[in-house]
C-alpha cells in the first residue's frame, strides 16, 4: 500500500513507473508536452525526482533542442534581468536567455522564437559539471513564454482537491501555502497537486489547475488536473475570516503572485485579460488564516 503521503502527491520516486524509453524523453506539464531532443542524451533515472511523475509518452507540443557548447548567435540587447540567475536578451524575433552566467561550468544560454513550437537549449561549456536541462529554472522559463500565448499561466499557489473540488491557494512566498499544504494533506479524501506552483488554464471556456514539478518547502508535486472552482488569497490572521474582493482587486493580486512574461507588453496585456476573466469566472475571496486544522472546516463551510 502506498503510504498517504505519496499518494497524494508527495514526492517519491520509488512510486512511479518508468515508461519505455522511445527516442526522445517527453514530459507531460499543464497538458504541454515537451520533447528533449540532441545531446546530451536524458536518461528517465537521471531526471530530478520533482519531474519523474511527469515523464510521458504522448506526443509532444515543443521540442527542446540541445547542445553542446556555446552558439554561434549574436546576444542582442537586454530586456529583463533577475540577478544573479538569468538575463532576457532581444535578437530580433528570438528571445535569448542566458543563464548562470557567471557560475563556473553552469553556463547556459537558451534561445525561444516568439511563437514557437521548437527551443535551442545549449551547454556553453560542453565540459561543464552539470550539463542538466532540469537544473535551474530553464523549463520553467519556457513554459511561461509558451502558456502566455495560450490562455494560460503559472500561479504562485497551493492547489488542492478536496473532495473532486479543486480549491486554489493564491500567494506570495511567506504567505502561508506550504503551512496550509500540510494542513490540508492530513485530511481524507484531498490531492496535493502542488505547494508552491499552479499552472491555470481556460479550456472549453472552463478554468482548470494542474500541478506542476515546481515544489515548495512542502515538496508537492502532482500531474493531476482538476476544474478550478474556488479562488482564496491567502494571509496569515488572528483568527479565520474571509473578506469580499471586487473590482480589479483580485487580478492585481494575481498579477502579484504570477509568472508572466513581463518582457512581453502583447503577452502582458493577454495575462491582464486572462487574470479579469477568471476572476470575473471563479469566485475569488481573501482568507485569512490561524495555521491549524480548523481550517479546513471553515474553508468547508464556505464552499
Amino acid at each position: 500500500m502506498i503510504e498517504k503521503e505519496a499518494a497524494y502527491g508527495k514526492i517519491d520516486s520509488t512510486q512511479f513507473k518508468e515508461p519505455p524509453m522511445t527516442e526522445n524523453l517527453t514530459i507531460r506539464i499543464g497538458d504541454i508536452g515537451i520533447a528533449f531532443d540532441g545531446e546530451p542524451r536524458i536518461e528517465p533515472d537521471e531526471i530530478k525526482p520533482a519531474y519523474r511523475p511527469f515523464i510521458s509518452t504522448s506526443k509532444p507540443d515543443i521540442h527542446l533542442r540541445m547542445h553542446l557548447g556555446a552558439p554561434q548567435i549574436k546576444i542582442g540587447k537586454k530586456v529583463f534581468e533577475s540577478s544573479p540567475i538569468w538575463t532576457l536578451y532581444g535578437q530580433g524575433e528570438d528571445f535569448i536567455i542566458k543563464l548562470f552566467e557567471k557560475m563556473n561550468g553552469l553556463e547556459r544560454i537558451l534561445r525561444i522564437p516568439r511563437d514557437f513550437n521548437a527551443a535551442d537549449l545549449y551547454f556553453a561549456e560542453p565540459n561543464g559539471s552539470f550539463n542538466d536541462p532540469f537544473f535551474g529554472p530553464i523549463i520553467e522559463l519556457l513554459m511561461v513564454n509558451y502558456l502566455a500565448q495560450i490562455d494560460s499561466m503559472i500561479v504562485h499557489a497551493c492547489g488542492v482537491d478536496y473532495e473532486n473540488r479543486g480549491i486554489l491557494f493564491v500567494g506570495e512566498s511567506g504567505a502561508g501555502k506550504s503551512t496550509l499544504t500540510k494542513i490540508w494533506n492530513q485530511e481524507p479524501g484531498v490531492e496535493i497537486l502542488s505547494d508552491d506552483r499552479i499552472i491555470v488554464r481556460k479550456k472549453n471556456n472552463q478554468y482548470w489547475m494542474y500541478g506542476t514539478p515546481w515544489h515548495g518547502d512542502a515538496k508537492f508535486a502532482s500531474p493531476a488536473k482538476l476544474k478550478l472552482e474556488k479562488i482564496f488569497f491567502i494571509r496569515h490572521g488572528q483568527k479565520n475570516s474571509i473578506k469580499a474582493m471586487g473590482g480589479t482587486l483580485p487580478v492585481l493580486q494575481f498579477l502579484k503572485a504570477s509568472f508572466p512574461p513581463f518582457w512581453d507588453k502583447k503577452c502582458m496585456q493577454c495575462a491582464m485579460e486572462f487574470f479579469n476573466d477568471l476572476a470575473a469566472a471563479v469566485p475569488c475571496r481573501e482568507l485569512s488564516f490561524v495555521p491549524d486544522s480548523e481550517i479546513v472546516g471553515f474553508v468547508d463551510n464556505l464552499l
